[in-house]
């Protein structure tokens, strides 16, 4: 390759290369300084090349960037030594923090069981000092997210002030399964190290001068959100806001769910479409003007700043302004190649700058959908033209199947499903939406100067919001609105990409393709052959085999069972017991998504506590269910745990298991062990717990949900075979389970603790843990590994871990 040729394809390769070493560095992180003296070795030689011209300059490039990625994740994996994060741990005591607030804190509220309204706040916090238990203050480093709770809604603090609290540090930790998202490196992305829940004493603030400039932004803001709730709903202030400026605070849940059934929940985020909307008005506007090209480019980047700003200038602001600027811009004066050139310098900066980027959904589909414009959308446009279709529909549909087509493996892995309506909803309610969000921000200006004006424009927004909800009701409800899609290995990923790239080769390079492939296409037809058919026998002759997951729901149990064709059966499904987050909807489903699951032949619930059951609401609401199995407590106990009516018909598949019961499905065989009555007073719940057993040939597990010692020594008086492969730990590792009588009748090899990362309960409690180690028993842990999953063919069996793989 001379220098010079190919500056589009040699960029491709040198972003690939960076992003390969950066995910290595992630999966398996290298240990000592090599990665550094490689990389000046590197540097040095491929100086010493391009100085010669060598031919070979550009694979030591590739090299060259390939350690490059590698050195760059660990060197921002590298905290300072006075970072915040240093003070978290369970073992450490609550710390008293000085800091800044950096953004406009979050309100939420939140209804108590007894009826009384809490109020949740959030501050982002540069923290300044850290004083811990009988020391003095001394400096700190580093961004963390504060949380604390208050009687009523404090909003005198604002951006800038300072903030003294007092509250435990916690790492960033979040739900460790495949397909979810990583909020522990989204927020270290951000510069976010760690949280601090605030105690007893609470938070104080104080103001503080300076900072105008984003006090007068964030006031700017207010000023949107105030005059558009003087003339509108606050549900419909709620979602015009967040389509011109981000979030989903106030917004009902049904308009959401229909904009993710129908592609177009990206509104709802500030990203490269609102950048390219802004840029594509302005460019409108200066073209009616016959404005010079040079003052066009000028006024679009300085329409692309202010917006920036207003938006607050968050990171995911500022990434969607450079790629979609930049990229926007290129394309409107002309310059198609130079575009590419531009998007591709863009993707090495970022990643060189922020390599975390490279895990962060925000940049991936903002890249990836930026790329089907610039690189894809030309080609099937072209296509479309030739194949008669008017070139302004053509060009819809070209932007629109682009940029689903680049972020197909991205929605596969996250969310397991794809949107069949995308294209209409593209075609007919987007253009409405991006209506709305002109005249939103030309609403919110003109209210400065004529407040009436303003608020008439606003309350056409308001109209428009209307008409786009029926609209994106009407197609969310279309039959098969939704395709569910598996997520791709690593291999498949490369093969789509591949596949899709082909459709970018002009003649010349088509021609040369195939007459390097012509001569081997014998060769290469009998190897895909036998590829095939090795493929075909392996999956025949295979043993079927039946996995077992325990998935990471926090502190709660949550198991899956895959029977060997495919069937799928849960026993307990998690949940939070305020209710404020509804884990069935938002971890049990995608996790089934993303094993290709689509419906439950049954559910298998030990008792009605929030912690096990609360999750089956929301799955009931999103898929198919066969049927429900409960313990004695009655329906109207699950009914309330989960949030269902007393006559909602989703009751009807409920029954309470009984002792004796057996099921089987594939060859698993279910089997209630235990079905205790009742009791006629008190208790605290856990006392009633099922006890469900699992077999497959040899192989067996053993659910106990939370039974207590008492229950144990009962069950094991009845003088059932209960012994059993893996023992998911009674009641999440607390004292009042697992007796050492009961882990000598199971004697399983392994020991499987569902909990929540650093919870409050102190489980599983170090005596209990010592218990099985001492007894023999592998021990698992879903804070700590993640999704556990065990694969059995009936005779052997192996485990997984998520978390070791991440």
């Amino acid at each position: 390759m001379k220098t010079g040729q190919y500056p589009v394809s040699f960029l491709f390769a040198l972003l690939l290369a960076l992003a390969a070493g950066i995910a290595l560095a992630l999966a398996r992180p290298p240990t000592g300084s090599w990665p550094v003296f490689l990389l000046a070795a590197l540097f040095a030689v491929s100086a010493i090349l391009l100085w010669r011209g060598s031919r070979c300059c550009w694979l030591v490039f590739l090299l060259l960037f390939f350690v490059l990625g590698l050195c760059r994740l660990q060197g921002s994996m590298v905290l300072p030594a006075n970072d915040i994060s240093q003070w978290a741990g369970a073992a450490m005591p609550e710390v008293r923090l000085r800091g800044e607030i950096l953004e406009e804190p979050r309100w939420t509220k939140e209804l108590q069981p007894d009826g009384s309204t809490v109020h949740k706040v959030r501050y982002l916090v540069r923290v300044q000092k850290v004083k811990a238990m009988g020391r003095d203050w001394q400096p700190a480093s580093g961004r963390c997210y504060l949380y604390a709770r208050s009687p009523q809604e404090d909003t005198s603090a604002r951006i800038g002030d300072g903030i003294m609290a007092m509250g435990k540090v916690r790492l960033l930790h979040g739900y460790q399964n495949p397909g979810q998202i990583d909020t522990r490196l989204l927020l270290r992305t951000d510069g976010i190290t760690a949280l601090v829940m605030a105690g007893k004493n609470g938070v104080s603030t104080a103001p503080e001068d300076g900072h105008e400039f984003l006090r007068s932004i964030a006031s700017l803001r207010a000023h949107y959100r105030s005059s558009m709730e003087e003339v509108m709903p606050k549900a419909d202030a709620a979602a015009v806001f967040a389509m011109l400026f981000g979030g989903y605070d106030g917004i009902e849940p049904e308009l959401v769910e229909d904009f993710q059934a129908t592609g177009i929940v990206h509104i709802l985020s500030v990203s490269g479409s609102h950048i390219s909307l802004v840029a594509a008005v302005i460019a409108g506007l200066a073209a009616l003007l016959h404005l010079p090209r040079a003052l066009s480019a000028l006024l679009v980047l300085g329409a692309i700043a202010f917006y920036s700003v207003l938006a607050g200038c968050v990171p995911p602001v500022i990434r969607a302004a450079i790629m979609g600027g930049l990229a926007f811009l290129a394309l409107a004066l002309g310059r198609e190649r130079e575009s590419r050139i531009i998007l591709l310098l863009t993707g090495l900066g970022m990643l060189l700058c922020k390599p975390l980027l490279l895990f962060h959904i925000s940049f991936e589909l903002s890249y990836l959908a930026t790329t089907g414009l610039i690189f894809l959308a030309p080609v099937i446009c072209r296509w479309l033209c030739a194949h008669r279709v008017p070139r302004a529909l053509a060009m819809g549909l070209a932007i629109t199947t682009a940029a689903q087509l680049m972020t197909l493996p991205v929605l596969a892995w996250y969310f397991g499903q794809v949107s069949i309506v995308a294209l209409l909803a593209n075609l007919i309610v987007v253009p409405i939406l991006e209506l709305i969000i002109v005249l939103g921000l030309l609403a919110g200006l003109i209210a400065f100067v004529l407040p009436f004006l303003g608020r008439f424009v606003f309350a056409m927004d308001s109209l428009l919001l209307g008409l786009s909800a029926e609209v994106t009701h009407v197609l969310a409800q279309l039959p098969h609105s939704m395709i569910f899609v598996p997520a791709m290995t690593p291999a498949g990923c490369a093969l789509y990409y591949l596949l899709l790239g082909s459709f970018l080769l002009n003649e010349k390079q088509k021609t040369w393709l195939c007459a390097q492939i012509l001569p081997y296409r014998r060769a290469l037809t009998a190897l895909l052959l036998i590829l095939l058919l090795s493929y075909g026998s392996w999956k025949i002759m295979a043993p079927r085999e039946m996995a077992v997951h325990f998935i990471d729901v926090g502190q709660g149990d949550a198991a899956l069972v895959v029977t060997p064709h495919g069937q799928a059966l849960m026993f307990d499904t998690g949940g939070t017991r305020s209710g404020s987050f509804d884990v069935g909807a938002h971890v049990d489903v995608p996790y089934l998504l993303h094993y290709d699951i689509h419906e439950l032949a049954a559910i298998f619930l030990t008792h009605a506590h929030e912690d096990h059951a609360q999750g089956c609401g929301g799955i009931l609401r999103k898929m198919p269910v066969g049927h429900v199995y409960t313990a004695s407590e009655g329906v109207d106990a699950y009914a309330r745990s989960f949030g269902l009516g007393d006559a909602d018909p989703l009751l009807r598949k409920f029954s309470a298991a009984l002792a004796g019961d057996v099921f089987t499905i594939d060859g698993v065989r279910v089997e209630v062990l235990f079905a205790p009555p009742k009791p006629e007073h008190g208790g605290t719940g856990n006392e009633v717990s099922n006890v469900y057993r699992v077999s497959y040939g040899k192989a067996s597990f053993l659910f106990t949900g939370d039974l207590v010692k008492e229950q144990e020594a009962r069950l094991l008086a009845s003088g059932q075979e209960i012994s059993s492969s893996v023992l998911k730990a009674g009641h999440h590792g607390s004292a009042t389970s697992s007796s050492e009588e009961f882990l000598k009748a199971v004697a399983p090899q392994y020991g499987v603790f569902c909990v929540g990362y650093e919870n409050s309960f102190g489980h599983p409690k170090p005596e209990i843990v010592r218990r099985y180690q001492d007894a023999g028993i592998r021990t698992l842990r879903t804070d700590e590994d993640g999704a556990v999953v065990f694969h059995t063919d009936g005779r052997s069996m192996r485990v997984e871990t998520y978390a070791a793989k991440s």
